[in-house]
């Protein structure tokens, strides 16, 4: 069991685990319930500064044991999707700064998502001329969301030159100081599904030939150094890793029988920099007939708990009550939720009483308004035609 895992006795044995405090690093949460990273495109525009509407939001939902924000780009060249923010300039950082200070005003914690798209891009969203990087030219075959219900597929990137990678490294570590600066309570990688460090390390992405490509060892070389650079920056105590097999199984991330052997050896490796925590995301897509079908459903939290020590978040497609008996199965210390977030701003307060969740309504899920974004009621708020409501499934 982690170190950092608390007994629980400071709290009603009633309330169960999700809801007893947890030590995340060196931060005392309140509860095990997470806020997990939800792109919201609520950023259009040109300098992707963080506004006043989303600091409203966060601050809707700092009763959250933590946020973790929404991705958020490194750079201009990490850019890739339409109406998302980023923590490298200093607009950025006063924009941040406002909301990470309303959130601990009213007692939360929050670290932000280091993002970087890598060929999950097109030219107009990196800008200045610059085409999209990637590990290889290879055509990752995916949706790029270039607007308000406007998606087009990828085309071939550039693959990144060894100043490049460099850059890239050094980007992380700039955008990790200036979140430390914005007050962020510490960062999370955005370490797998197909965003940069996928692309390295999937083996059918990453043709290189020199010391990135290759061997499982080469292909997260990147991943690491990242890592190293932004432990520069924080201490570990601080600095959380996404990472995982975890893909869509469609286009270029389709599982191989590299894609298990890369993981678990991201895993094991992990437990040498005794981060606060690492991100585990259960499966969406069909793993039948895959090589990691055995994987399925809880299947990857089972495989990877017994490769890594640390703390693990959990995530993906699990209620409340399903995450009170993972964490009492010890497959987990915290439970990451998303769209259950996104509809209920008191979460936790409805989660502690049983109380009825309010509808999702996904055509607000992206937008530019506050509509389905900062207006849906807490439990002392009167519902205003929301239509049917869930109950939380404890």
């Amino acid at each position: 069991m982690p170190k950092n895992l608390t007994d629980g006795t400071s709290r009603n044995a009633k309330e169960g685990l999700l809801l007893q405090p947890i030590l995340f690093g060196d931060l005392n949460l309140p509860n095990r319930v997470v806020m997990a990273p939800l792109t919201r495109m609520r950023t259009p525009n040109e300098g992707a500064v963080p506004n006043d509407l989303m600091r409203e939001y966060y601050e809707q939902r700092a009763s959250a044991g933590l946020i973790i924000s929404e991705g958020t780009f490194v750079s201009d060249q990490a850019r890739g999707w339409f109406g998302a923010p980023g923590v490298y300039t200093e607009q950025q950082r006063k924009g941040w700064q406002r909301i990470t200070d309303d959130v601990h005003r009213a007692g939360g914690h929050m670290i932000v998502q280091l993002w970087h798209q890598g060929s999950i891009s097109n030219r107009e969203l990196v800008g200045h001329g610059r085409s999209p990087l990637s590990a290889s030219a290879v055509n990752p075959e995916q949706l790029v969301h270039t607007g308000y219900g406007v998606t087009e597929m990828t085309q071939v990137p550039m693959a990144m030159t060894l100043d490049e990678i460099q850059q890239t490294i050094a980007d992380f570590r700039h955008a990790s100081k200036v979140a430390r600066d914005a007050g962020f309570d510490g960062v999370q990688i955005q370490g797998g599904f197909v965003y940069l460090f996928q692309q390295f390390m999937q083996a059918n992405l990453n043709l290189r030939t020199d010391s990135y490509g290759g061997s499982i060892e080469n292909r997260a070389r990147l991943l690491f150094e990242v890592l190293e650079a932004v432990l520069e920056v924080w201490p570990s105590s601080r600095v959380g890793v996404k990472a995982g097999p975890m893909m869509p199984e469609r286009g270029g991330f389709r599982s191989s029988t590299s894609t298990l052997p890369t993981a678990e050896y991201v895993y094991r490796r992990l437990n040498d920099y005794h981060l606060s925590h690492v991100m585990l995301m259960r499966q969406q897509a069909d793993l039948s007939g895959t090589p990691i079908e055995s994987l399925e459903g809880d299947g990857v939290l089972h495989h990877f708990r017994k490769l890594y020590s640390g703390t693990l978040m959990l995530n993906v497609d699990i209620s409340p009550g399903r995450g009170e008996q993972l964490l009492r199965e010890g497959l987990g210390e915290l439970i990451a939720f998303g769209r259950d977030y996104i509809a209920n701003p008191d979460l936790v307060d409805r989660i502690r009483t049983g109380s009825r969740f309010n509808p999702q309504r996904p055509e607000g899920y992206y937008g530019a308004t506050a509509e389905g974004y900062t207006d849906y009621p807490t439990m002392s708020e009167p519902a205003t035609s929301q239509g049917e409501v869930q109950y939380a499934r404890l």
